[in-house]
């Protein structure tokens, strides 16, 4: 292996230049759509100096993902969020359903 390079828990085993193993994020920019990338863990940190690596793990990719991945995302979050008020209305349903034979009930035993 390469100075730098050591496999950790990490699975990428790149190491920062401060020594730590470099943590993996996802770029979720328009001109970088799920692309993944390498920095210190340290990157953010307050009081302390900062280590400043930033290395890409994944190629760039072709325009035609850069401009397909974003739709297709904004399509995921629409379809999740429908699913999520058919789930909501559902739920009201079932409750009015269940409201509805208690109160059938009720009248049957009066």
């Amino acid at each position: 292996m390469e100075t730098g390079e050591k496999q950790g828990e990490g699975g990428h085993g790149q190491w920062c230049h401060c020594g730590k193993l470099a943590r993996m994020q996802t770029s979720w920019t328009s001109s970088n759509p799920g692309r993944r990338f390498l920095v210190c863990p340290k990157s953010k940190g307050r009081g302390e100096k900062r280590c400043r690596f930033f290395q890409w793990f994944d190629a760039e990719m072709c325009e035609r993902s850069k401009s397909l991945i974003p739709g297709l995302l904004r399509k995921i979050d629409r379809v999740e969020k429908e699913n999520a008020n058919i789930r909501a209305k559902s739920k009201i349903l079932w409750a009015a359903m269940l409201l509805s034979w208690l109160v059938v009930f009720a009248m049957k035993m009066n």
